[in-house]
């Protein structure tokens, strides 16, 4: 159980990150409390009046891992999909403001020990078996029987569209659970019906598309709900398309082939070449610079060298971050000097403590910590939006100061198991850390205490004080979380490496799609989202 949990949080995160250079306005604009509020807008319709009809066609780049039908168990970027069918209790926007959606208002109570829910009537899954009170209260009890939301204790049905959830402390960042799969509503009568195994692989949720198939690595098929709760501005039933394939395809020059032949309209892409061929080919490219790509260094084992504070600042002023942002961000990139990115609110534009690329002031750190030749190593790649260029490049940087390091490039099952369940010695993970309107978020995933994640990393007294008193504020304190990232940057904790991530390209006639709406860029308005053709 421990694993499955570790692996659908860890991946889940790591599988939302999309990064780049904007078209639009930045994704986060402020850190927000949790409020009371009953708002839920429907964004307006484009000029053109929207159009009823066709197929969407997209590519994503990773499948589904695990189950697709059971929030409980999945594992990474099986969500992406299953938006089409699932829905939970909130959804978050990008300003960080969280929405009601499954729901009609939620409240927060004033001493922050629990939440209730107004649970929307009328809403049925696609097993037409009713959304209410008592299977709100099955879904949520998984979850905590799954022990993927420690804080939550128990939860009470209060009437028949009432629910009351109770913590045992409250911490921040705790609103992100009822947006993520930990408060995706499945249908309970499905699974007395089918059974878990039935479940697992088939999704039956309340959203706006019925899951028809899905052929492993290949592709994931929905069709029209026409029993949708949702209605637009007119009061026209939702959602507007007849279908949506998803494609998965891994491979970016098979992407690009694709999109070309016009055989797709939509492509998750990486800020880089392929956007950039994308944008010059018309397609529509959308993305925000929120996260950061980082070396995370092997600091628990003594006889590591990456134990060593100065072995980690050798490290990082080994990078010439502004070389590697030119030559492979095609205008996408950004060299990133502290750990949050530049789109978000917790970025620093006077950041004092950015260590520059110096090979002469790198040598010299290495042989103060006792390594005059240097020292072999392994650079572990995460295989979530990677650019195997970077490492490659990073590579080359620290042979010039003497670190011999090899490359590693595991699969996600073993990245998850070999490394974000257990230790590693002597290396450094390269991996992104995404941005979020509150940064302790992606913290609190990636790097939490409790349940350890990164074994191999350790948590100082320093850092453990900083993230505790940034996490455990009553509200998202920016003061709080620059704090906390600047320890990380002081001591060399984590090493910024380079801005990027992925972002959306698609064709002009793709309306109302949603992109970069949402707090987490994988997540799209699909049921809003219309063929202009």
């Amino acid at each position: 159980m421990k694993k499955t949990l570790v692996a659908f949080v860890c991946l889940l995160v790591i599988s939302i990150i999309f990064v780049g250079c904007s078209s639009g306005t930045p994704a986060n604009t402020s850190p927000a409390a949790a409020k009371p509020t009953t708002s839920n807008p429907i964004s307006a319709p484009s000029s053109p009046t929207p159009k009823f009809g066709g197929t969407l066609k997209l590519i994503y780049d990773a499948p589904p891992s695990g189950t697709i039908g059971y929030p409980q168990g999945m594992i990474g970027d099986a969500t992406t999909a299953c938006q089409l069918v699932i829905e939970p209790l909130l959804k978050q926007i990008s300003t960080g403001e969280y929405i009601p959606w499954l729901t009609e208002s939620y409240k927060l109570a004033d001493d922050r020990t629990s939440i209730t829910f107004n649970l929307r009537k009328g809403v049925k899954f696609h097993d037409g078996s009713d959304f209410n009170a008592q299977v709100a209260k099955w879904n949520l009890d998984n979850t905590i029987a799954a022990k993927q939301q420690p804080n939550w204790t128990s939860v009470e049905a209060i009437d028949d569209y009432t629910v009351k959830i109770n913590f045992s402390k409250w911490q921040n960042t705790m609103m992100s659970g009822f947006n993520g799969a930990t408060a995706w509503m499945v249908s309970k009568s499905a699974f007395d019906k089918n059974g878990l195994d039935w479940v697992k692989q088939n999704p039956v949720g309340t959203g706006p598309f019925k899951f028809v198939s899905y052929k492993k690595d290949t592709s994931f098929d929905v069709v029209k709900n026409p029993n949708y709760w949702k209605k637009d501005a007119q009061g026209k039933q939702l959602p507007y398309l007849d279908a949506v394939t998803m494609l998965f395809i891994s491979d970016t020059v098979t992407q690009e082939s694709t999109m070309q032949a016009g055989e797709a309209d939509m492509l998750t892409v990486k800020p880089g070449k392929v956007a950039a061929d994308m944008a010059a080919s018309g397609f529509t490219v959308k993305s925000a610079q929120i996260d950061t790509s980082c070396l995370i260094p092997d600091t628990i084992n003594a006889d590591s060298p990456w134990s060593k504070q100065a072995v980690r600042e050798a490290a990082e002023y080994s990078i010439d971050r502004e070389a590697i942002a030119k030559g492979m961000g095609y205008g996408y990139w950004k060299p990133a000097y502290q750990i949050p990115g530049s789109a978000d609110l917790t970025y620093d534009p006077n950041f004092p403590l950015a260590r520059k690329y110096d090979t002469a002031k790198a040598k010299q750190l290495l042989a103060d910590a006792g390594y005059p030749n240097g020292f072999k190593t392994t650079i572990i790649a995460c295989p979530f939006n990677l650019n195997k260029d970077v490492t490659v490049a990073l590579q080359g940087y620290f042979s010039k100061i003497g670190i011999q390091a090899d490359i590693q490039y595991p699969d996600a099952g073993k990245f998850t198991t070999d490394y974000m369940q257990n230790k590693w010695t002597n290396g450094v993970v390269y991996e992104p850390v995404a941005g979020y309107p509150n940064y302790m978020q992606i913290f609190t995933f990636l790097f939490n205490p409790v349940t350890n994640y990164h074994p191999s990393w350790q948590r100082t007294p320093e850092e453990l004080a900083a993230y505790n008193a940034a996490l455990n504020a009553p509200d998202a304190d920016l003061k709080l979380m620059r704090a906390f990232t600047d320890v990380l940057t002081k001591y060399a904790l984590l090493v910024p490496v380079n801005e990027g991530g992925r972002g959306w390209a698609y064709k002009p006639y793709v309306m109302d799609i949603g992109a970069l709406e949402t707090n987490l860029p994988p997540y799209l308005k699909f049921e809003q989202a219309w063929l202009n053709k």
